[in-house]
């Protein structure tokens, strides 16, 4: 049985839309009071922190067979609902973007964050926090 998302969005910035599988898959119902909560709550910081300008979700949840199609980590953070792949805001580079949401990870309880060529990956995963650098240019 599929579940239908309700009508209002989990956050003020972000939607349904934007969590979803690009395989149309929806972001799990399972998750939506556990593991999701905390991952909008870092990501509504990290826009507030860029004065609220608009932060592009360039991936977030992704079925197991959507993140092997596209060469994703075969433990990904995405097929567990806890992973986004963010894009800087205008006028900000990806350093510049890493560097400011690395410093206050800790206090997001953020627990994984990559920096990509064209994004920065943040994940909600257990534990100490995990940095990496990789070179993806697409999800």
């Amino acid at each position: 049985m599929v579940m239908k998302l309700s009508s209002a969005n989990p956050s003020k910035y972000v939607s349904w839309k934007e969590l979803a599988c690009k395989d149309g898959t929806e972001y799990p119902y399972k998750w939506r009071l556990t593991r999701l909560p905390q991952l909008v709550a870092a990501f509504e910081t990290i826009r507030a922190a860029f004065g609220n300008k608009p932060i592009i979700i360039l991936s977030a949840y992704r079925t197991s067979k959507y993140n092997r199609k596209i060469g994703g980590a075969l433990r990904s953070q995405h097929i567990e609902g806890r992973a986004l792949d963010l894009k800087p805001p205008t006028g900000i580079t990806v350093n510049e973007f890493f560097e400011v949401i690395k410093k206050f990870a800790p206090d997001l309880k953020i627990g994984g964050i990559g920096r990509y060529p064209t994004f920065v990956h943040i994940d909600t995963r257990p534990g100490r926090l995990v940095v990496w650098h990789g070179t993806r240019t697409q999800n």
